[in-house]
C-alpha cells in the first residue's frame, strides 16, 4: 500500500475513490432490479442455513443425511453473512447478490493494481478496471445466488498476491497470501486448482535466487493444500471414503448420479447446437427420455442406423429402469465404442469445438437477466457483442505484451490460468459454457487496458505535456530484477 501511494504521488485521489463508488452503485443497482437463484443457488441456500442454523453441512434438517456432494465455500461464505433468524430463498439471494456485487468490483479493483504491478500506466489500470465491471458473463452471474464471484474474487487476488512478491519489501508474506487464497478458492470451486500452475510459474520468476524462487512456490503450495486438506479430510472420517471434491455430476436434490450419460455425451456435444444439454437436463430431474420423441436422438448422437438403434434401445431401457447401472454401463460402451471409432474428432475436433464454446457468449436462456438500467433482454445481442468484443481487445493486448521485453515472460505466465481452463474444460464437460470459464476473464481484462494505452504510448510524444501527465506515470521499472522494496524511476514514455 504504501508504494502505491508513493507511486501515485499524492496516494489515492478522490477520482479514483469516486470510480469505485460509482462502480458500486452500478454494480448493487443491477442486482436490486433482477435477483435469481438458478439450480445451483436452491442448494446453496438451503446448505447455508444448515450451517448457520444447524451447523451441520446438509440440504436439509435432520432425517436429511450429511452430504459432501457440494463444495462448502460459498454456503459457508453466506452462512457468515446471514441473520440469527432463518431467511427464505428471496431475501437469501438479497444477501447473496449484494455480496456478489461487492466482490466485483473487489476483482476490478484487484486487476488495476496487477496492472500497476506488471508496470501498466493509469489508463491501462482505470480501462482494466471498468472492462471488469461491465464484462457481461460477471455482472450477469453475480444477479445470480453463484459461487462464481467468490471464486473468481479469491483467484484474482492470488494472482495479484503473486505478482507482488517482484515488487514488496517482504514477498515472503504475499506468496503465503497467494496459497491461502488459492486454498480458500478450493473450498469454494475445486476448479480453481487450475489456477497452480500460473501461479508457481509466477512465483518462481519472481524470485531472485534459487532458494528464494523455491521457498515461495513450496510455501504457496503447501498453504493452499494445508487450507483445503480439512474438507477431504472431513470426508474420509464421516463416509468412510476419500472425496477429494464435489460429485461431478448431481440430481436436483444433490445425490450424486452416475456418469455414464455424461461420457457418452462427450463423444458428440459440443454446446454449438440448441438442445444438447436437454438429455443431461431431464436426467438430473430424473424425468422420461422417450426416444419417439422429437429432439430426444440427434443426428449427431450416432453415426449409422445401427447405432441409432442401439441408442434407441438404451433410451428405452432408462425410461423403464432409470440410471441403473445396466444403463449407465450401456452408455459407458457407446462412449467406448464411438470413441475406437472416431479418436481424432473426439479428442480434437470436438475439444476444439469446446474450447469455442467456452470463449463464446451464453445462449440467451442461459443465466437470463432483466435490466431497465441496461435495457435487458431485450439488448442481449448488443451485450453478447460486448463481450466478444473486450476478449478479443484482451487477446489483442495480450499479445503486445508478449512482444514487450520487459512483460513478456509475465503475461505469458498469467495466460496460463485462461490456457490450462480452457483445454481441461474441453475434455472434462460435454458443454462447457462461458460461466465455467469465468474465473479467469479478469486475468484476461487485465489486457485489455494494455491494449488501449498501447497506441497512446506509442504517440506520446506527439501529445502536448499537459495532457500527457493527465495519466501520470507508472511506478517502478520493467518487470526485471530490481532491489527489493524499490521502485525504479521511469521515464514519460512509460507514463500509459
Amino acid at each position: 500500500v504504501a508504494e502505491f501511494r508513493a507511486s501515485a504521488g499524492d496516494g489515492i485521489h478522490y477520482h479514483q475513490l469516486a470510480l469505485v463508488a460509482l462502480a458500486l452503485v452500478f454494480r448493487l443497482s443491477l442486482v436490486a432490479e433482477f435477483r435469481a437463484s438458478a439450480g445451483d443457488g436452491i442448494h446453496y441456500h438451503q446448505l447455508a442455513q444448515q450451517l448457520r442454523h444447524a451447523h451441520r453441512f446438509a440440504y436439509g434438517p435432520p432425517p436429511q443425511p450429511l452430504t459432501w456432494t457440494r463444495s462448502p465455500g460459498y454456503p459457508a461464505f453466506l452462512a457468515m453473512l446471514s441473520p440469527s433468524t432463518p431467511v427464505d430463498l428471496p431475501q437469501h439471494l438479497v444477501i447473496a447478490t449484494r455480496a456478489n456485487a461487492v466482490l466485483d468490483v473487489g476483482t476490478a479493483g484487484l486487476v488495476a493494481v496487477m496492472a500497476w504491478l506488471l508496470g501498466m500506466g493509469r489508463l491501462a489500470q482505470v480501462c482494466g478496471f471498468a472492462s471488469t465491471i461491465f464484462m457481461p458473463p460477471l455482472f450477469m452471474l453475480a444477479s445470480h445466488g453463484l459461487c462464481e464471484s467468490l471464486t473468481t474474487w479469491l483467484l484474482t487476488l492470488a494472482c495479484c498476491s503473486a505478482l507482488a512478491t517482484r515488487r514488496a519489501a517482504r514477498p515472503f508474506f504475499f506468496a503465503l497470501v497467494a496459497g491461502l487464497s488459492l486454498g480458500l478458492a478450493l473450498w469454494v470451486r475445486l476448479d480453481s486448482v487450475l489456477a497452480l500452475p500460473a501461479l508457481l510459474v509466477v512465483l518462481w520468476m519472481a524470485g531472485r535466487t534459487i532458494k528464494h524462487r523455491l521457498r515461495w512456490v513450496l510455501a504457496c503450495f503447501a498453504l493452499s493444500m494445508m487450507v483445503y486438506s480439512p474438507w477431504p479430510l472431513r470426508s474420509l472420517l464421516t463416509f468412510g471414503e476419500l472425496h477429494l471434491g464435489p460429485s461431478p455430476w448431481i440430481d436436483t436434490q444433490g445425490v450424486p448420479m452416475r456418469l455414464g450419460m455424461m461420457r457418452w455425451a462427450q463423444t458428440w456435444a459440443t454446446g454449438r447446437i440448441d438442445g444438447e444439454n436437454y438429455c443431461l437436463f431431464v436426467a438430473a430431474n430424473h424425468g422420461q427420455l422417450p426416444p419417439t420423441r422429437p429432439n430426444i436422438i440427434l443426428p449427431t448422437m450416432y453415426d449409422d442406423d445401427a447405432e441409432r438403434q442401439a441408442l434407441f434401445d438404451l433410451f428405452n431401457r432408462y425410461c423403464r429402469e432409470g440410471e441403473s447401472p445396466d444403463v449407465d454401463r450401456g452408455f459407458y460402451a457407446l462412449a467406448a465404442e464411438r470413441l475406437r471409432k472416431h479418436p481424432f474428432r473426439t479428442l480434437v475436433i470436438l475439444p476444439l469445438y469446446r474450447i469455442r464454446t467456452l470463449w463464446s457468449p451464453m445462449p440467451s436462456y442461459e443465466l437470463s437477466l432483466r435490466s431497465r438500467l441496461l435495457r435487458l433482454p431485450t439488448q442481449r445481442p448488443f451485450w453478447d457483442n460486448v463481450c466478444s468484443a473486450l476478449l478479443l481487445l484482451s487477446g489483442f493486448g495480450a499479445c503486445i505484451a508478449l512482444l514487450d521485453p520487459g512483460k513478456r515472460r509475465w503475461a505469458a505466465a498469467l495466460l496460463l490460468i485462461p490456457l490450462v481452463r480452457s483445454l481441461v474444460f474441453a475434455f472434462l464437460l460435454p458443454i462447457p459454457l462461458q460461466r465455467y470459464f469465468v474465473e479467469a476473464i479478469p486475468v484476461l481484462l487485465l489486457f485489455s487496458g494494455y491494449a488501449l494505452a498501447w497506441p497512446l504510448v506509442r504517440l506520446h510524444d506527439l501529445l502536448p505535456k499537459p495532457l500527457y501527465r493527465l495519466w501520470g506515470q507508472r511506478p517502478g521499472g520493467a518487470m526485471g530484477p530490481a532491489s527489493s522494496g524499490e521502485i525504479a524511476p521511469r521515464s514519460d514514455s512509460d507514463a500509459f
